[in-house]
């Protein structure tokens, strides 16, 4: 996996507010481990159901589906990477494919995990990629992540992102 310079990247952390279950340790840190012998692909920021996701930097939205567990995700291209913004309700009104996102702007907002026992949770999912390959972001005979192979640690560009 590579990595992206971010001494020249002004992040926006994706939440208005760093959330108070660190995204560094599991089972929310990337790496972690899930069941079949899977890591985890991104970062998980618990956040309440419906806190504003907000674009890291200016981007376009190349993709919205259904992701995990009755959420949706959104894959905005910010130039020096993609970032998958996942586990989300719904994405912010007048946000659709094709659309110009700028740093800071409301993409999505949190949604909620619904488990076949009943219980719920909620969170931001984040994967970032360095673009060096094309293609879906889900490959799933790409073990361990079952991810495209351009996918990087965004442990590093969420510890530098700002919250203003």
């Amino acid at each position: 996996m590579s990595q992206i310079t971010t001494q020249t990247l002004a992040l926006r952390f994706p939440l208005k507010s760093r959330p108070v279950e660190s995204y560094k340790v599991s089972p929310r840190s990337f790496g972690s481990n899930r069941s079949g012998g899977r890591k985890h692909a991104g970062c998980d920021l618990y956040a309440s159901a419906g806190t504003d996701i907000l674009s890291m930097l200016d981007g376009k939205v190349i993709n919205i589906y259904d992701f995990y567990l009755g959420t949706k995700a959104i894959e905005v291209d910010h130039g020096k990477f993609v970032a998958r913004y996942g586990e989300i309700s719904n994405v912010a009104n007048g946000i659709k494919i094709g659309s110009s996102v700028s740093r800071g702007d409301v993409i999505a907002k949190v949604g909620t995990l619904k488990f076949k026992s009943g219980q719920t949770m909620s969170m931001l999912h984040l994967e970032l990629y360095d673009k060096s390959k094309t293609g879906s972001l889900t490959d799933r005979n790409n073990l361990p992540y079952k991810r495209r192979a351009d996918l990087i640690d965004p442990t590093h560009y969420l510890n530098s992102a700002l919250t203003k």
